[in-house]
């Protein structure tokens, strides 16, 4: 994983990854989306009759041999609207917190199965009853509530929990998914190579070059083998004594989401959150069509339309954007590791010709995803790395609590003693010499009435950092990062808020334009970049 955007972070960089997240799937039994071919396949399995009748024997034939396969080998069976509350999407999580914790292995193991009423697309019979006519019954496409198997699955060579998705009803669609981290979690268990997880991230790598080539090594010949298992033991209708399934009903297999993720693990968390803040700034711009186009290399037409999210999922601030069934997102994840990731939906839209929807094209589905997952970086690349501040700023405007367990307050310049201490900590005496608190209080008596005072404001700076005690003694110092800290407080109050806020106000008439200083030069040029600024963002939203 190579762009300008790695090369500019490279020193604050631990290590780097790519990888699949989640792969959805689907598959369809093509014939079975024509009328005729569903009357043909009735004739072809002794069926002469096209009534609502036979088309439930084949149903019920599906749920006896699952049901029995379940009861024999000992599977949990949980109609889902009364597991767990049932709330949608939360199966994955359901399994993981109930079933995952109780098996660990490399083999094949089923966690539980999962039944769920849901619309699908599917086609009905009607008895059509003419005058002075046999009645005779015609089959029609409709959309109703069809029986749905979820079949969560630890797989030998995919990992897990992965499942296997399979409709009740003619046409019997099926969906599989998993998700390449957990595809590489149990390949490196495999090798023995040490790493550290967290959520659905690798945090830590004995060698971090295995997480790329197990990524590379995932083949959609080996995801259409693993496929075609799970669904040879349980896609069969049940005859009585045996089960077993026509050859008119082989599923083809096609890629319907893919999502390939690009992963920055910082060494710093507080860079790593100074960086994702100034990166959120650009999401806006980031996501007009003409970025967009450009990272998917996708042709800009008149019609082209993307829209853009920013959202919180608990703590994590996430900016999503869209554009013709496809999506680009980034993260700040864990605090420390930065995550750009690429949701395909719609491979025909881009500009990848050869980007097919069979299974067996899924390697070329990660290449895609990191150009444009590269593309997106190289547009963030632009960040001026010398303005981003590396220590928590939160440290300086919000409580902290000190060695004691005590809480303090931070420095609040709206004081003006907090105000008049900071003006004379400033200056250079303070940070090349240890001082007194007495020392500071001849020059401060007007605003402190005695040195517990100055204590009680210098505590406040003490706890931070910014100034430091000398071990043994009552002297103290101001540090580098604290002098700093002094100056930008001080000119963030005094040098640019009140001049700018007064300059937004100011009649024009009474400038002087004729001989301006340099200074009030200045402060036109920022008055005007900020107009600009906000005419662009106006614009990009």
């Amino acid at each position: 994983m190579q762009n300008d955007f790695i090369d500019s972070h490279r020193d604050r960089i631990a290590f780097t990854y790519f990888s699949f997240d989640r792969v959805i799937i689907k598959g369809y039994i093509k014939n079975m989306f024509n009328l005729g071919a569903v009357v043909y396949l009735l004739r072809s399995l002794g069926f002469y009759s096209i009534s609502k009748g036979v088309l439930r024997i084949l149903t019920d034939q599906l749920n006896s041999h699952i049901e029995k396969f379940a009861d024999k080998k000992g599977i949990p069976l949980h109609w889902w609207p009364k597991a767990d509350g049932g709330k949608n999407g939360d199966k994955l999580r359901f399994v993981e917190k109930r079933y995952k914790s109780k098996y660990s292995g490399t083999g094949n193991h089923v966690y539980c199965i999962l039944t769920d009423n849901e619309n699908v697309n599917t086609v009905s019979s009607r008895e059509i009853k003419p005058e002075g006519m046999k009645p005779f019954h015609r089959l029609y496409r409709v959309k109703k509530r069809v029986k749905q198997y979820y079949i969560y699955v630890h797989d030998e060579v995919l990992g897990g929990p992965c499942y296997l998705k399979i409709s009740s009803y003619v046409p019997f669609q099926c969906e599989f998914y998993f998700n390449g981290h957990n595809y590489t979690k149990l390949n490196l268990d495999k090798q023995g190579v040490d790493y550290r997880m967290k959520g659905n991230a690798f945090t830590k790598a004995e060698d971090p070059s295995k997480l790329n080539e197990l990524a590379r090594s995932l083949t959609g010949r080996q995801v259409l083998d693993r496929i075609e298992y799970w669904k040879g033991l349980f896609f069969k209708f049940d005859k009585g004594k045996y089960s077993t399934v026509s050859k008119y009903l082989k599923h083809d297999w096609y890629n319907s989401q893919v999502e390939v993720c690009s992963n920055i693990i910082f060494k710093s968390a507080p860079y790593s959150r100074s960086l994702f803040n100034r990166l959120l700034d650009k999401y806006s711009s980031i996501g007009s069509p003409e970025y967009l186009c450009k990272i998917f290399e996708m042709r800009k037409t008149l019609r082209t339309k993307s829209r853009s999210t920013k959202r919180v999922y608990g703590s994590l601030t996430v900016v999503k954007h869209w554009i013709r069934g496809n999506a680009i997102k980034m993260y700040n994840k864990l605090g420390y590791f930065l995550r750009i990731e690429t949701t395909i939906n719609n491979p025909k839209s881009l500009g990848h010709k050869k980007l097919n929807k069979p299974v067996i094209y899924l390697q070329a589905y990660l290449w895609a995803g990191l150009e444009a997952n590269n593309r997106y970086q190289d547009i963030c690349a632009d960040v001026d790395v010398s303005s981003i501040y590396e220590e928590d700023g939160q440290n300086y405007t919000q409580i902290i609590t000190d060695e004691k367990g005590r809480n303090v307050s931070a420095p609040d310049l709206r004081k003006g003693r907090q105000l008049a201490l900071i003006e004379e900590l400033v200056k250079l005496h303070y940070s090349s010499h240890y001082f007194r608190t007495k020392e500071l209080f001849r020059n401060l008596g007007t605003d402190f009435r005695n040195s517990a005072e100055i204590r009680y404001e210098m505590r406040k700076l003490l706890v931070r950092g910014i100034i430091e005690k000398r071990q043994g003694f009552n002297y103290y110092r101001v540090t580098k990062i604290g002098w700093k800290w002094l100056w930008i407080s001080i000119l963030s109050e005094r040098k640019f808020v009140s001049p700018l806020i007064s300059k937004l106000y100011e009649n024009t008439k009474n400038q002087n334009l004729n001989q301006p200083s340099e200074l009030e030069r200045a402060y036109e040029m920022l008055n005007s970049s900020l107009s600009i600024i906000n005419k662009e963002f106006r614009l990009a939203a």
